[in-house]
């Protein structure tokens, strides 16, 4: 990572809190109801991916906040960094886990859609949905860190390729 770039130190996570959040956020969020009759299927067993929106801690936090208080109901990432990281696309009913600024577990979510936008066509309906400011803004702080995204693994940042964008619910926060 260069000097000069905007992208800082993400949050180490605690595997441990994480792991205890799942079961305690499984059976509140109903996800297990029938596990006692007819045993655990895959999505009750297989805890989710945890993770942090944002660039870097202070980030994370801020982000985290928005999404517990309900002003933020979606994020959007760069598409070519899947391919590049070997990634699968997100998809719709995907669960994850959510972690706060310190790494500690928060929130679990579901993808209720995803969406493929090219960047120069990202629309005001996307910045609503991010919660974090007019369209304006979110295309200018958003290119900031695609840009940054696209300097540290040496690939040019284009306007017409596509950003995903997620939209979830909360199912249970902490």
């Amino acid at each position: 990572m260069s000097d000069n770039s905007i992208l800082g130190q993400m949050p180490e996570l605690h595997e441990a809190d994480i792991e205890a959040f799942w079961q305690r956020a499984r059976t509140v969020a109903k996800l297990n109801p029938l596990e006692i009759i007819v045993g655990q299927d895959t999505t009750a067993s297989l805890r989710p991916a945890a993770w942090c929106c944002g660039f870097d801690k202070a980030s994370a936090q801020s982000l985290c906040a928005l999404i517990l208080e309900g002003k933020k109901k979606a994020t959007s990432s760069w598409k070519p960094l899947y391919a590049l990281e070997e990634e699968e696309l997100p998809s719709v009913g995907e669960l994850s886990i959510l972690c706060d600024g310190q790494g500690n577990p928060r929130a679990l979510l579901r993808n209720t859609e995803v969406r493929l936008t090219p960047f120069s066509r990202v629309g005001e309906d996307i910045a609503l949905a991010e919660g974090e400011g007019p369209l304006s803004q979110w295309v200018r702080e958003h290119e900031e860190v695609f840009r940054a995204e696209c300097s540290e693994i040496g690939i040019e940042f284009d306007p017409q390729e596509d950003v995903v964008t997620e939209f979830f619910e909360v199912l249970y926060k902490h």
